[in-house]
């Protein structure tokens, strides 16, 4: 049974660790974006992030499509919604304010995951792991200090929404019973996917844009998201959270090896510093064999 349950812990650590590396494209893919505006782009990814994520479902014998929508349930109908409109503020917390300040809130979702898992689901955090978490935080300032501004009030205030929704989405993906909550996540893409087209001032985008688009709903938060669902099943929230601060060190790195846009120093000690913390606790977890 122990070994198991490891097995299981280190599958669901090494699919969070490869939706991180998928997420982490997301900027790298935006900036080759020419014309198209923050509502175009997340029409076309949202739509087919939710059509990626139902051809998923379709392939696996496992499923019956129909009964798991029919039978959501309201933690699955929850999360659809705070996930789904977590897509949209993403974007246009990137459009509002400044990449520091908003790097600056995104990095309170291992916190909050951990305070809502430790509140709702009862999930005791080793002080390990709060000590990592304070570590990661600690690099991250490290990475954008430099770069940080006040004043973009609204841009900040939308930028809250992300890790406050994704706490949630995790906290509800390890308090359901349901072996599966992606029927949930198509419903999240359908939810980011009807909010866009109900803004959007044109659906005319030039190929190039639309591929990419296209890109970002398979492959950008497509395969990444499916990952999330799948290994956060499998490992305590508070690591899912800490993790998930693999995407912001690997994010500059994309974009220097693609553009030749070379990260400051900062960057690189900030990076290094969550990457430790991050390494450190995964392997202090896995030699005392503690499986929260």
């Amino acid at each position: 049974m122990k070994r198991m349950q490891e097995h299981t812990y280190f599958r669901g650590i090494v699919m969070l660790v490869a939706s991180a590396l998928f997420l982490s494209t997301n900027g790298l893919a935006l900036r080759y974006i020419e014309t198209a505006d923050g509502w175009q782009i997340l029409f076309y990814r949202s739509l087919t992030f939710s059509v990626t994520v139902f051809l998923f479902l379709a392939l696996r014998r496992d499923v019956r499509i129909r009964d798991e929508l029919a039978n959501l349930g309201w933690n699955g109908l929850v999360l659809a919604l705070f996930l789904g409109t977590s897509f949209i503020a993403y974007v246009f917390a990137m459009l509002y304010t400044t990449v520091a300040n908003a790097l600056f809130v995104l990095s309170a979702a291992p916190l909050m995951i951990a305070l809502l898992a430790w509140f709702v689901l009862k999930e005791r955090v080793p002080v390990r792991t709060w000590i990592a978490i304070g570590v990661a935080t600690t690099g991250l300032a490290v990475m954008v200090g430099g770069g940080f501004a006040s004043g973009r009030y609204l841009g900040n205030l939308i930028a809250l929404w992300v890790p406050i929704s994704y706490a949630v989405t995790i906290v509800l993906i390890r308090r359901s019973t349901r072996i599966h909550m992606l029927p949930a996540l198509c419903l999240a893409g359908i939810v980011a996917t009807v909010i866009s087209a109900t803004f959007i001032p044109d659906f005319h985008v030039s190929q190039h844009d639309l591929l990419i688009s296209i890109y970002l709903g398979i492959f950008g938060v497509g395969i990444g998201f499916i990952l999330v669902f799948l290994g956060a099943r499998y490992v305590p929230a508070a690591q899912v959270g800490l993790i998930g601060l693999i995407e912001m060190i690997c994010a500059p790195i994309w974009v220097w090896l693609a553009v030749g846009e070379v990260p400051a120093v900062a960057t690189l000690i900030g990076g290094v510093i969550i990457l430790s913390a991050i390494v450190s606790d995964g392997f202090l977890n896995i030699a005392r064999g503690n499986r929260e």
